[in-house]
């Protein structure tokens, strides 16, 4: 059966723990985390997170820093060695956050392709600090997930096989399908370059008019997004990631998961118990 959830994001900006509780009563029981300010990082906050997730006998499957926005220039700049080092602590105390939420992984924007704040390193040195973002997830447990943000360095299928290419299955992905659309790539086609990589989906809809809808609401074919996918991806959460306005009530975000499930149970059907 296909794991399918809900990102907390969907609510912003109301708060995290509300969006989680309103969510869970919901009967929504898979979730990432998306932690909006530093203060929900602190002991007493993630005691909280953990004793709502075990009173819904619901679960964490993934976290997403707000510090996403400034990941550019605190690990790709071409600053001292200091502001990378400052970086690793500050998502240390997010790697431990989400360790102590039982999620098992970290969602990453990574390098910025606009602004000020763009790469100003070589795409080696950008593999070799990412890599050590990785490994220092890896010591509490928590896998990085490097997102195809389409203002970022990974919004294109040829830099996300550059870093498989290199760092093997320490390689791993967010896959969001309108980050692909946004891009300007078909985004089956990009599911399928990702394809034994994807631990994580960020799954919306579209139509000509909107690039970010629930599932079912417009013409994106998920059986086909899934069939590309190999079976090392088959425990990867499809996670709804859309904006507040895309949506009036819980009840449309519940049809919506129901029907995403749908599909991906018709891919999974077709494709592996065949084989």
């Amino acid at each position: 059966m296909a794991h399918i959830g809900l990102s907390t994001s969907c609510f912003y900006p109301m708060e995290t723990e509300l969006a989680l509780k309103q969510a869970a009563e919901a009967g929504i029981r898979n979730f990432e985390v998306h932690f909006s300010t530093f203060s929900e990082l602190n002991k007493d906050y993630l005691k909280e997170i953990r004793k709502m997730l075990r009173y819904y006998g619901a679960s964490a499957y993934s976290v997403h820093p707000f510090y996403s926005m400034l990941e550019s220039a605190m690990f790709f700049s071409d600053y001292s060695e200091r502001r990378m080092a400052d970086g690793l602590e500050i998502y240390r105390q997010y790697f431990h956050a989400a360790a102590s939420i039982g999620a098992g992984y970290l969602v990453f924007h990574g390098g910025s392709n606009i602004g000020k704040s763009r790469v100003m390193i070589s795409h080696d040195q950008y593999i070799e600090r990412y890599n050590m973002i990785v490994e220092t997830g890896r010591k509490f447990g928590v896998t990085l997930l490097h997102e195809n943000v389409y203002t970022h360095i990974a919004q294109t299928p040829e830099f996300c096989s550059k870093l498989i290419e290199y760092l093997g299955d320490k390689a791993l992905f967010t896959f969001d399908n309108k980050q692909a659309r946004r891009a300007g790539f078909d985004s089956v086609e990009f599911a399928r370059a990702l394809s034994g990589h994807i631990r994580l989906v960020h799954i919306s809809d579209c139509d000509r008019e909107h690039d970010c809808m629930l599932p079912g609401r417009g013409t994106e074919d998920f059986t086909a997004m899934r069939n590309v996918m190999s079976a090392d991806d088959s425990q990867a959460l499809w996670a709804i990631e859309v904006y507040n306005d895309a949506f009036r009530s819980l009840d449309e975000i519940k049809l919506s998961l129901d029907y995403l499930r749908v599909k991906l149970d018709e891919a999974e059907k077709t494709k592996f118990t065949n084989n």
